[in-house]
């Protein structure tokens, strides 16, 4: 029976050890690669290795090169059966100011093992709050507008629905 204890023991302290002492970083520049396959990129950034993830400071988000944001603050905390991410203080281009909001607070993403095939979010910004799902099998992202704020720069993107409020929908 201890040699049981000790094998199952041993099994359990070698993933925390493993997620510890992960290469987060590494993990985040694979990540950082395959976004510039679709011509995203994201520049200037500071990263932190933490015990559980990476915090990311200060990046300049650029697609097909041209400026799209600053984010001041991601934060990705890796678990074995809960990811999160959350982005903090995004701030648009202003040539962007006919299409996209001029700033979101934070956005909160959470994928877990419980449902495996979506992908949460909710969000707060200029635009009011927000809470979506993103269905990786359907690729599909929905996200619904329940209190809106100002909605002038993305309103011709959204369907109204009666009950729920202003409605987000597309295919990628």
């Amino acid at each position: 029976m201890q040699m049981v204890k000790r094998i199952v023991g041993g099994f359990f302290l070698s993933l925390i050890l493993l997620w510890l002492f992960a290469p987060k970083v590494e993990l985040y520049y694979f990540l950082e690669k395959k976004l510039k396959e679709n011509k995203i990129v994201i520049s200037n950034e500071t990263i932190t290795d933490t015990w559980y993830g990476i915090k990311i400071e200060n990046a300049k988000l650029y697609v097909d090169s041209a400026k799209i944001a600053d984010i001041d603050e991601f934060n990705f905390s890796f678990f074995f059966l809960y990811n999160t991410l959350k982005i903090d203080n995004i701030k648009t281009d202003n040539s962007l100011s006919r299409l996209a909001p001029k700033e979101i607070n934070t956005i909160n993403a959470v994928y877990s093992i419980i449902q495996p095939l979506e992908i949460k979010l909710n969000g707060e910004g200029s635009i009011g709050v927000f809470d979506g799902t993103v269905e990786l099998i359907k690729k599909r992202i929905e996200i619904l507008f329940p209190v809106p704020k100002d909605l002038k720069s993305i309103k011709k993107f959204l369907k109204k629905d009666q009950e729920k409020g202003w409605l987000y929908e597309t295919n990628y």
